[in-house]
């Protein structure tokens, strides 16, 4: 097996074992509280539209990579570039499996006003206030730096933006909800990363 080979199987076990963590920690939490987690939003609905055209076009070409649908030839061989995307890849799934785990019931995918829930702000939330974003934005740019397609490049940043919008709507919620207690957790801990508390 060569080594771009391995590279191409990793990859793309990793992002399906990303894509089941997300949807283990749905369930999961919807078994436990018996409500629907999924809030209702515009920027939701293009924010899965994305996921789902990221999540297509990755998986197409570590399947197919000499093809050139998508953009970019990629590169044949292993260098810098594609260990920093594997660096950014298992950073990225491990950040992401801590936010999913550090959640617990308190999990929602978007904003549902009608539930109120508790505000998370220990483990990997003490050093982000969004870490599964945080975890999404690593990942996506493992697989830039990897699979090296333009068409990916423009969906990373209209995805990186469309969450942008849903965090900043989200911090006004939880503004509302949690008030001085939210307050002094934006303080204290940035929107993306903390280096220093």
């Amino acid at each position: 097996m060569r080594l771009m080979d391995a590279v191409r199987i990793y990859s793309g076990l990793i992002l399906i074992f990303f894509i089941l963590a997300f949807a283990v920690r749905n369930i999961g939490t919807y078994l436990a509280t018996g409500k629907s987690i999924k809030g209702k939003s515009v920027q939701l609905t293009i924010s899965v539209l994305l996921s789902a055209a990221v999540y297509g076009l990755i998986i197409w070409r570590l399947i197919f990579p000499g093809t050139r649908w998508g953009a970019g030839p990629g590169r044949p061989d292993f260098g810098v570039i594609e260990i920093t995307g594997l660096i950014f890849i298992t950073a990225g799934f491990i950040l992401g499996l801590l936010a999913l785990i550090e959640m617990k019931n308190s999990w929602r995918v978007g904003i549902r006003y009608d539930q109120k829930t508790e505000l998370v702000t220990t483990g990997i939330y003490r050093f982000s206030r969004n870490p599964y974003f945080l975890s999404y934005d690593l990942l996506i740019f493992g697989y830039i730096l990897i699979i090296q397609s333009i068409l990916l490049v423009v969906l990373y940043i209209a995805l990186v933006l469309t969450f942008h919008t849903m965090i900043k709507e989200e911090e006004i919620y939880l503004q509302s909800v949690h008030g001085n207690a939210f307050s002094d957790y934006r303080e204290k801990v940035n929107r993306y990363l903390t280096f220093y508390r």
